[in-house]
């Protein structure tokens, strides 16, 4: 979920983080993920209605939530939550001369049509394809239009990813089997990074998060999230032995390295930013496969 409190405590912790690179992007991408928290709270709007077969549906993975039911998005709005997604980056000191002149001169409105705006409140991810392929050969894509276009996505999508996180929660008992998806329920979006926290009633519980669209779900402690493998002696974890926190669930089926957070509470995990903080250790790691495979 977007929540500033969140975002501030998790920024917090990774400060000083060994690793420059990560030190460099959490700088750079964090005053717009601030921003998309601000505008999510202060932006009321009217959230999807779900009935228990469609939440049912999604918990089961054989339609999400928001193909069921999409979120509307108004083209105003959101080339309003745009321009305040740009200033915040703008703002950043490593963006200047050249570049900054040619990130001040996107036109936004060629995202932002009927029909992309219709697909981004079904299937974000969807939306985010069509915006790489308007925008192939544009070096800006990657470094600042799909940020600026994600996060302002995000604004609109987080509260009903929430919602919809809630409802499909409250179709689990101890008494319920089924295969938890391995995609997000809520948008379809794969799964960024997963959690494991404390809780008063179930000990230690593990979700997956989805950032495209903030939606999170209960998973399997011992199953890989991205094959759906289940067998204990093909998943491991690894880490920085000064750093237990922070582990790549690796799967030997699909080899796979999923970042995992050992957060202790749920309230000081925000996988926005854990998702920057992982991408050392993820880097670190392929690296030293990759060294392995050459020797």
């Amino acid at each position: 979920m977007l929540n500033r409190k969140s975002i501030e405590r998790s920024l917090a912790r990774a400060t000083g983080h060994k690793d420059e690179s990560v030190t460099a992007r959490l700088a750079f991408f964090a005053p717009a993920l601030l921003k998309a928290a601000d505008l999510r709270k202060a932006m009321t709007l009217d959230l999807p209605e779900w009935s228990d077969e469609m939440v049912e549906a999604a918990r089961d993975s054989k339609a999400t939530l928001l193909a069921q039911a999409p979120m509307m998005i108004d083209k105003e709005r959101f080339l309003g939550v745009v321009n305040e997604i740009t200033q915040a980056l703008l703002a950043n000191e490593t963006i200047e001369g050249d570049l900054l002149a040619r990130c001040q001169a996107v036109d936004w409105t060629r995202f932002a049509s009927e029909d992309l705006l219709a697909t981004a409140g079904r299937d974000p991810m969807a939306y985010l394809a069509d915006i790489e392929a308007l925008a192939s050969v544009d070096d800006l894509l990657d470094y600042y239009l799909l940020p600026v276009l994600g996060f302002s996505l995000r604004v609109f999508l987080d509260e009903a990813a929430e919602e919809g996180s809630r409802l499909i929660a409250k179709t689990a008992t101890d008494t319920t089997h089924h295969n938890r998806p391995l995609a997000c329920p809520v948008c379809g979006a794969e799964a960024a990074i997963a959690s494991v926290t404390d809780t008063p009633l179930n000990g230690h519980v593990k979700q997956l998060w989805c950032t495209c669209c903030g939606g999170h779900w209960v998973f399997e402690r011992i199953r890989c999230a991205h094959c759906g493998d289940q067998a204990v002696s093909d998943l491991s974890y690894v880490h920085d032995e000064a750093d237990e926190a922070h582990r790549l669930h690796v799967c030997a089926g699909c080899h796979t390295a999923f970042p995992t957070v050992f957060a202790g509470e749920e309230m000081n995990f925000c996988a926005d930013i854990e998702q920057i903080v992982m991408t050392g250790l993820e880097l670190f790691y392929e690296n030293a496969v990759k060294g392995e495979a050459l020797a």
